[in-house]
């Protein structure tokens, strides 16, 4: 099935201009987890059924990887007066901003064909870096 990647791109461009200090608070975890999982598990299931699933699970591999990528990019980022060894976060910190992107790149994709409530939620305070429909 084709999907319009429009969407996802401008955010990515948006994305790539944010320092990775603000993209680790943008990806800070959500209050109500279980509000949040039961619409991670309804998106996952909607994705499934618009023949989705393949596409959502390439794109959060694509996610994985840049996030990885962006991390491992240097492992000594020059300070003013001192060397800053490697990039802030912590290994859940990192970990989460990939499944936090990939939640973002997943409604991203479904578009209208999951709720504004669950689209909401899984863009959380990402949403500031999408382009309005």
């Amino acid at each position: 099935m084709s999907v319009d990647t429009r969407a996802v791109d401008a955010f990515w461009k948006r994305l790539e201009r944010l320092r990775v200090e603000d993209m680790l608070g943008l990806a800070a975890r959500p209050f109500d987890e279980a509000t949040h999982a039961a619409a991670v598990e309804r998106a996952t299931e909607d994705a499934r059924r618009a023949g989705l699933t393949a596409t959502i699970v390439a794109a959060r591999a694509d996610v994985d990887t840049y996030v990885l990528a962006l991390f491992n990019r240097s492992t000594v980022q020059p300070g003013w007066l001192e060397a800053n060894w490697g990039r802030p976060g912590t290994v859940e910190d990192r970990a989460n901003l990939a499944a936090s992107l990939g939640e973002v790149v997943t409604a991203l994709l479904l578009g209208d064909r999951i709720s504004e409530s669950d689209r909401g939620e899984l863009l959380g305070p990402w949403e500031s870096l999408v382009e309005p429909n």
